[in-house]
């Protein structure tokens, strides 16, 4: 009779264990998701504000301006050009008129 007992209680906590894991895990996840989004929207944040600060200070390049420069410095880039609009990884530099008026970046 003592054997099942034992058995039982070993059972039982070998249950509260684990599901003390599972909890542990699930808050932990959803904690690490909490930092990841503050963070990417952070990063989204500091991207929009250097394309905007970008859009300012290269008013005077046009298109094959950009063009050029990005080649020059990405030579093995793959640098799509369409019409009104340079796209390098992701990032897409849309002009007006031949100048620049925004960057975003597009995935």
């Amino acid at each position: 009779m003592k054997k099942w007992k034992t058995l039982f209680f070993f059972s039982f906590f070998l249950l509260v264990v684990s599901n003390l894991f599972w909890i542990y895990t699930s808050i932990d996840a959803g904690v690490t998701q909490t930092y990841q989004n503050d963070s990417i929207e952070k990063q989204e944040k500091v991207i929009n504000l250097l394309g905007e600060m970008l859009v300012e200070g290269s008013k005077k390049y046009s298109q094959q301006e950009l063009l050029f420069l990005l080649r020059q410095k990405y030579p093995d880039g793959f640098i799509v050009e369409q019409e009104n609009e340079v796209i390098y990884q992701g990032i897409h530099f849309e002009f007006e008129n031949d100048s620049l008026v925004s960057v975003t970046e597009n995935w």
